[in-house]
């Protein structure tokens, strides 16, 4: 359950609210809530933390990153899970019948949709909440006037978002944040995954994660993560005189010899013939 935050600032709006909330959260922080209002935050440093989501009702199994700043979409289940501590957020939540009007064609979204949208890269909402964070710490001379217009300009930017998330999951190709997702994955791995452990964090079918991996890319995902993997290796191979076998057991190969061929099929090398290459390349 979502622990009561301590209202900093909130001021009323002819189309919402603009509000500065602070948590303080125990060390680890795990809850589950839904609201009824659409809303726009966006977490203010130092009073941040790295935080992860998941959709208990839509997609209970498959947690995603999220950003500095999100949506919180009304009568959506979130289940939120990460470091504790001091929280500060700043809040934009529009009136129901302006998230009418914005939400007219995404009533329903997409799980997929939801996930772009917990972690929103938009230069212009950013500064407008910036601005609007400024006006409401203002003391003497805050401007209700300046603060609604803002929130318009914000609901402007917003519905953008939402259209471009919708044309992405609509063109067939992979969205950014999941494709962000398998590059983090591919880089924290002790082993190459496989397109199903990469389909599963994308939220999508391993058939799917297939073809908008190759709408997107031009390759498959096994031709991906064998090249990212190769280039470890050569990046490996060229540092320092690590055994091959170490090499081959720290990318995750059970034996050498099969480290080996998977190398050599795809540079046409085996590991030490590239070693001795490079060597005397740079010598």
């Amino acid at each position: 359950m979502e622990m009561t935050p301590t209202i900093l600032a909130s001021v009323a709006l002819p189309q919402g609210r603009i509000e500065m909330l602070e948590w303080q959260w125990p060390d680890i922080f795990d809850f589950q809530t839904a609201t009824e209002e659409l809303m726009l935050e966006m977490s203010l440093p130092p009073f941040a933390t790295d935080s992860s989501a998941a959709f208990p009702d839509l997609d209970p199994d498959n947690r995603c990153f999220v950003g500095t700043l999100f949506v919180r979409f009304p009568h959506v289940m979130i289940h939120g899970r990460g470091e504790g501590g001091r929280i500060r957020v700043l809040r934009l939540v529009f009136n129901e019948s302006l998230a009418r009007r914005m939400l007219t064609e995404h009533d329903a979204p997409r799980v997929d949709m939801l996930k772009a949208l917990l972690d929103i890269r938009s230069d212009s909402l950013r500064r407008i909440m910036g601005l609007m964070l400024r006006e409401i710490g203002t003391q003497d001379g805050r401007s209700i006037e300046a603060l609604a217009a803002m929130q318009t300009l914000a609901a402007i930017e917003l519905q953008r978002v939402f259209d471009r998330a919708q044309q992405a999951k609509n063109s067939g190709r992979l969205a950014a944040w999941q494709y962000r997702k398998i590059r983090m994955a591919l880089a924290e791995a002790e082993k190459a995954p496989t397109v199903a452990e990469l389909a599963s964090l994308c939220g999508i079918s391993a058939r799917h994660l297939n073809r908008q991996f190759q709408a997107l890319t031009g390759r498959t995902v096994a031709d991906y993560v064998t090249h990212y993997w190769i280039e470890r290796a050569k990046t490996m191979l060229m540092q320092g005189d690590l055994p091959i076998k170490n090499i081959a057991y720290a990318l995750g190969f059970a034996h050498a010899n099969s480290f080996a061929r998977t190398f050599r099929r795809a540079t046409g090398l085996t590991p030490q013939s590239y070693r001795q290459q490079r060597a005397g390349a740079s010598n």
